[in-house]
This record gives structure tokens, sequence and C-alpha cells, in this order.
């Protein structure tokens, strides 16, 4: 996906919502499978609206919380097999992640979206990258690490053009 792809359909997916959730999975000891919270960790946005949240290899235990800051978009940022180029970023909705790799969850990510959906009454949607290891080992490769800090700082730009318009 392009840049500029991406900034648009991340806007798309936002409209209208007042609350919004971010949220980082994955396993930082498994190199590039780190991506989510290494996302988390270098996000600058600071406001009420938006609950960023690094929820590791068991996002599913963060229902509740995310119940009750009443999340209308939930997005999740992950490292996952799309069988594309290194890199390749992708919003993937709960409705198209089946042919989708996801190795270090104990729950399909279809089956989170659709719990997280109906615990919240909001929307979820994976962004995906596609790693290049998630072998044992500390920190991203350099590559997924330049695309993760371009996501970092697209995603801080759009929600703070976004929350200035509410």
């Amino acid at each position: 996906m392009t840049e500029q792809r991406f900034e648009d359909e991340l806007r798309k997916f936002i409209v209208g919502a007042q609350k919004i959730a971010i949220l980082g999975i994955g396993n930082d000891l498994r190199t590039d499978d780190g991506l989510g919270p290494y996302i988390i960790n270098g996000m600058k946005t600071k406001h009420p609206s938006v609950l960023i949240e690094n929820v590791g290899s068991v996002p599913e235990a963060f229902a509740r919380p995310l119940a009750e800051f009443g999340a209308e978009r939930i997005i999740m940022i992950d490292a996952a097999d799309m069988r594309k180029p290194a890199g390749h970023i992708e919003f993937v909705t709960k409705d198209r992640i089946g042919g989708i790799a996801l190795s270090t969850h104990s729950m399909p990510l279809s089956i989170l979206m659709q719990y997280l959906e109906q615990q919240t009454g909001g929307q979820a949607i994976l962004l995906g990258v596609q790693p290049i290891s998630i072998m044992f080992g500390e920190g991203l490769t350099p590559e997924i690490q330049e695309v993760a800090e371009k996501i970092i700082s697209t995603i801080d730009i759009i929600l703070e053009e976004h929350l200035g318009g509410l």
C-alpha cells in the first residue's frame, strides 16, 4: 500500500469517531513481531479521546477496558504474514483476515475483532505489516523499523488533524 493510500484509508476509517483505541499487538522478543508494541511506545498523541495501549500477545484480555473507554474505532497494529514484500502495509477487516498468519497469538484475530466489536459497539480493523523475521531476538529489523517510524508519524498527524476537528 502506498503511503498516500495508507493515510486515506486511515482517515476514512476514523471519520465520525470521537473515541479511538490503538492497540499494539505482538511480542517484542521476536524481532519484527514486536512491531505493534514498538509503534505504541513511539506514538506522541496524548489526548483523552484516544486510548493507546500495548496489549502484547493477549489482546483479548483488554476487551473490558476498551468497552469502558467506549471505543468507536479500534485499530489493532500487528506483524502479519500476508505473503507480500517485506514492509507491506495493509488494513484488514475481520472478513478478509482468514488467509493471514499471525504467529504469536492464542485467539484468531478475526474472532478477537468480532468480540471487541460486540463488547464496544465500535468497529475494529487490523493494520498489518509484512515482517521480515519473527525469530527470537530483540529489536525490529532495520527495514521494518523504518516502516514503523513512518506509521507512527502518519497516525500521530492524522489523529491530531481529526481530534482538532471534533
